[in-house]
């Protein structure tokens, strides 16, 4: 079962752009660490070195490098910055923010909705009383009422 630790997207970062930059001393402490731990790092690492090496001996054999096209380094340069500019959070965040965006109009939705079922309305108009079967409607006894002087 392959583990994939935490530093793993660093880590490749970190080993490509060996070639292109002098790493800083904690990076290169960060690379040996997580190439001892990670052996999924540690096979990646091997085939694309094992590839670049590939590349460059043909670069210096004329017959491979005459079949290549005109603008083969270009685009194997292009892709890579394509492929490392899809990983980034900012080709991603504007699909995040049209998610969030989608989901306060459900939220705001969801509030403009009344949750309850509303009550049935009678046809009778407000302050009226009505009688139901059996129910006996209030006798005023006056003789009961004290007089007003």
């Amino acid at each position: 079962m392959s583990v994939r630790l935490f530093g793993c997207s660093k880590y490749q970062r970190l080993s490509n752009e060996k070639f292109d930059r002098t790493l800083s001393l904690a990076e290169r402490e960060f690379l040996a660490k997580h190439r001892s731990v990670c052996s999924e790092c540690r096979m990646r690492e091997s085939q694309s070195s094992n590839a670049l090496n590939m590349l460059r001996m043909a670069a210096f054999d004329d017959e491979v490098q005459d079949s290549f096209e005109p603008q083969f380094e270009e685009r194997i340069l292009r892709k890579l910055r394509v492929q490392s500019t899809r990983e980034s959070v900012r080709y991603w965040s504007p699909a995040f923010v049209g998610a969030m965006i989608a989901g306060l109009a459900v939220l705001a939705t969801l509030q403009l909705v009344p949750n309850r079922p509303s009550l049935p309305s009678s046809n009778r108009p407000e302050g009226t009383a009505y009688r139901t079967r059996g129910e006996r409607l209030p006798t005023l006894d006056i003789n009961k009422l004290d007089r007003i002087r």
